[in-house]
């Protein structure tokens, strides 16, 4: 904290760190749960519920600092998922209680996701969270000198890029992890593999472009100030 107890940029950029490897590593486990709304054209996974607070964060991070700083935050937190993921298949093996039985057996049918749902996970997160953080970087700094705190010109790249991130997440899983190619016991058919992308990709969109007006601009614009107070001083 600073002098007069106030956060300084540097200690919101921390806190943004863990919220976001928090939220990537319980969004990779919340993943394990299908949903349909109880609809047969509406298909995602649990994971939907928070996936959008990865790509907020990740574009306040490259909004107030820059590319690097979010993507070795990408890369961190991909990889504490990936320990944490092979961590809990492990506590699957080690053996338990008879009276715990049954409680076993349901972690066990949670976590017993095999290597190719973990391999699946692990990189469609990274992937798609990095072409998001390219792709608002890019168009930040082409914008930039002509309009630089347009917040219409921020929603329309904010949005777009979680677009395109989240539609390369969410594909690259869905294959990697479900195509029918006999591979895994448990796959999925072409059908609800697409379905399942892109009923996804727009419901995070809506979600994401719904929260873009009233957090991440004004979380970006108060970090911002705080920064450049501190540059200055």
């Amino acid at each position: 904290m600073s002098k007069k107890g106030k956060l300084s940029s540097q200690e919101c950029l921390i806190g943004l760190s863990v919220i976001y490897v928090v939220v990537a590593v319980t969004m990779n486990i919340f993943c394990m749960k299908s949903l349909s709304f109880g609809s047969p054209i509406i298909i995602c996974d649990g994971g939907l519920l928070i996936s959008w607070g990865v790509f907020l964060i990740s574009n306040v991070i490259v909004e107030v600092w820059d590319e690097r700083t979010s993507v070795v935050l990408v890369t961190f937190a991909a990889v504490v998922s990936f320990i944490v993921i092979l961590i809990a298949r492990l506590i699957v093996f080690i053996p338990t209680l008879p009276e715990y039985a049954d409680q076993a057996n349901a972690f066990a049918m949670i976590f017993s996701n095999g290597p190719r749902t973990i391999i699946a996970s692990v990189l469609a997160f990274w992937t798609g969270n990095f072409v998001n953080v390219h792709i608002i970087y890019k168009i930040k700094t082409a914008l930039e000198r002509k309009e630089k705190d347009n917040r219409i010109l921020f929603f329309i790249r904010a949005s777009f890029s979680t677009l395109i991130g989240q539609l390369v997440d969410n594909a690259m899983f869905m294959v990697l992890a479900f195509a029918p190619i006999g591979l895994s016991v448990y796959e999925m058919a072409w059908f609800d593999i697409m379905t399942a992308v892109l009923s996804g990709t727009v419901i995070e969109l809506v979600v994401e472009s719904c929260l873009v007006p009233f957090i991440t601009i004004p979380l970006v614009s108060w970090i911002r100030k705080k920064k450049t107070a501190e540059e200055a001083s």
